[in-house]
């Protein structure tokens, strides 16, 4: 292995069993055949299936993998298999250095004793010795900042405290790789922040770090490669942005039931896709913020439609609150009228003017005068937005969301019926 691969996975396999009595069953078989020397059996039984399936990936001093995929992927499980809590059934993971991990929020800390003693138990485990500890509690205090709860018995901790102390013991123990799950996610704007500033330092240091994150806006920021993790299996790794983008796209198709038609649509328009384009004019590419994008529009109409209105809306996904309404000129002369016939509408939008996340579109359609209602669509597409090249900013959980108008431009074009 080259003295930059710190992370290194040949065909690694793991299965876990969804019967709790015949997992256990099988616990015992397969310790006893170790014992006298057998190997465990490489294909699934009963009632078991594969967490992890042939997975095979290097990560590299300085890199920052980011491991996205929904939940149920095997994320958690691939980064417990590199963190050696578990082993693989089949293949091998080969690690190079000490190991920092934060996979389960409060993991390693005993509930009874204070955030002080469990720095000490925690950095003890990972080899350092009470003088070392001593000399780094300060800075692990100080990037914890918990105040006086540091004294307190860890059990009366909130989740976003917890999070704060084990990032803060995972980080100042020297790791030559730094295993963060989605544990991020408790804290409050101001730490994650700070803790995704500190893991890039780290990276820069040398440090290889697998951060994993539904929050793809923080992947897309702090990461220099990425693998996308389904069912168990890597479906692709490389570029983060290459990755994110087929993860997005993946996910419009899983997680949304298709495109919406509200009750009486059918009667005018009919969409049959929408696509989203950025500046470059890629499809279901992902578009940072500040910059073009167009939503193209492959559409049945079934009636003449007389200088028709097209309004789309961005709502983020996890809720449904407008974040921003994109509206056509108001000229007539910008809003061609419809023939019946199946058309190509490019609705163009010179700037985004949204924060990073991902946001769901729907779409109205009305008559000149605005009054007349012809579509009314939502499910339309999955909009992925990044952040600026260079750009520090995060979308907080707590966001207000704004109501912003922006115009659109127009290119009709009719698509001549198949044949």
């Amino acid at each position: 292995m080259s003295e930059d691969v710190l992370i290194h996975g040949e065909n690694v396999h793991k299965k876990f069993c969804l019967d709790l009595k015949r997992s256990l069953w099988y616990g015992m078989t397969d310790v006893s055949r170790e014992l006298v020397g057998r190997r465990r059996p490489s294909e699934l039984r009963r009632d078991e299936f594969w967490a992890v399936r042939d997975a095979s990936f290097r990560i590299k001093r300085g890199e920052i993998c980011g491991l996205v995929g929904p939940n149920g992927s095997g994320k958690t499980t691939l980064l417990r298999l590199i963190n050696g809590l578990i082993k693989p059934d089949r293949g091998k993971i080969t690690i190079r250095g000490r190991v920092g991990a934060l996979i389960q929020l409060g993991a390693g800390f005993s509930p009874i004793l204070s955030g002080r003693e469990n720095i000490y138990i925690n950095a003890a485990i990972l080899g350092l010795s009470r003088q070392e500890i001593n000399s780094r509690m300060e800075e692990i205090i100080e990037f914890a900042d918990i105040g006086d709860f540091l004294n307190t018995p860890v059990r009366n901790y909130s989740s976003g405290m917890r999070a704060r102390l084990g990032f803060a013991v995972a980080i100042h123990m020297s790791p030559d790789v730094l295993l963060v799950d989605e544990v991020l996610s408790v804290g409050d704007m101001v730490f994650r922040n700070k803790a995704l500033d500190r893991m890039h330092r780290l990276a820069k240091s040398g440090v290889a770090v697998v951060f994993v994150s539904h929050n793809l806006s923080q992947v897309d920021r702090l990461c220099t490669t990425a693998m996308y993790l389904e069912k168990g299996k890597l479906k692709h790794v490389g570029s983060t942005m290459d990755v994110i983008s087929r993860y997005a796209a993946a996910s419009s198709g899983v997680h949304e039931k298709g495109i919406i038609h509200h009750p009486g649509s059918q009667e005018y328009i009919w969409i049959h896709e929408a696509q989203i384009l950025n500046a470059q004019g890629e499809v279901n590419a992902i578009i940072r913020n500040g910059e073009a994008m167009t939503l193209r529009l492959i559409l049945e109409v079934r009636q003449f439609l007389q200088h028709p209105h097209f309004t789309f809306m961005a709502e983020p996904i996890h809720g449904y609150i407008t974040a921003a309404s994109f509206s056509m000129p108001g000229n007539l002369d910008h809003r061609p009228s419809l023939t019946p016939g199946t058309h190509t509408i490019d609705l163009k939008v010179d700037h985004i003017p949204l924060m990073p996340g991902q946001y769901r579109l729907r779409l109205s359609v009305t008559g000149k005068d605005n009054v007349q209602l012809w579509g009314r669509v939502t499910n339309l597409a999955l909009l992925l937005v990044s952040p600026k090249i260079g750009s520090m900013e995060t979308a907080g959980d707590n966001s207000i969301w704004t109501l912003v108008t922006t115009e659109m431009h127009t290119v009709a074009s009719p698509i001549p019926p198949c044949t």
